[in-house]
């Protein structure tokens, strides 16, 4: 959500946003814009502008990614058939979820088979004094092979963008801008990139 000014809208917090993003802060010098939620890759929210005597609006910081990996070989297994992340099984599929980084590992019991795969990367923090808000991170999903065992595979989950808190000079427009997410990756081939910072 993009920062904004009581001179051109009500002196409101802008509407939660769906899919995480951070809702952008309206001055004059309340606070910050929301922060992306936690594993969405959302933007930050914008910072408002401020007024005399007042500090700017500072943006929200970007959302952290997430990976997450899903397979399933022959019938439904009683015991998963590889470690790394948050284990569950749906629908007789495994599915392996990383909020933080690490490593998908085949166990002794896996034979080669085709994993699906979705990766998204940090959200952009929202910018500062009346700035849009950050971009999302990047999406990736599709499928790869994984070979008979052993294998390891590393996996980044990419942060979010931080908070730009110094120095905020509205004549200089470099220093305003949100910082960028950062790439997450399932193995390095398979990347999807941070969103922009506001």
């Amino acid at each position: 959500g993009p920062g904004s000014s009581p001179a051109y809208t009500p002196a409101t917090m802008t509407a939660p946003l769906s899919g995480g993003g951070g809702s952008g802060h309206v001055g004059p010098g309340a606070g910050s814009g929301d922060n992306g939620a936690y594993s969405t890759g959302a933007g930050g929210g914008g910072g408002g502008t401020g007024g005399p005597g007042l500090p700017e609006g500072l943006g929200g910081s970007g959302g952290s990614g997430i990976v997450a990996v899903r397979y399933q070989i022959g019938t439904t297994a009683p015991t998963a058939k590889a470690t790394g992340g948050a284990i569950s099984l749906y629908n007789s599929k495994w599915i392996h979820t990383f909020v933080n980084s690490g490593t998908f590992a085949t166990g002794p019991t896996w034979t080669s088979a085709t994993v699906e795969y979705v990766v998204v990367a940090g959200g952009g923090a929202g910018g500062s004094n009346l700035s849009g808000g950050g971009g999302a991170g990047g999406f990736v999903a599709g499928t790869t092979p994984i070979g008979a065992h052993p294998v390891s595979t590393t996996i980044q989950v990419g942060a979010g963008g931080g908070q730009r808190v110094t120095p905020i000079a509205y004549g200089d427009r470099a220093t305003i801008y949100g910082f960028s997410g950062t790439p997450s990756y399932f193995g390095t081939p398979i990347t999807a990139y941070g969103g922009g910072g506001g």
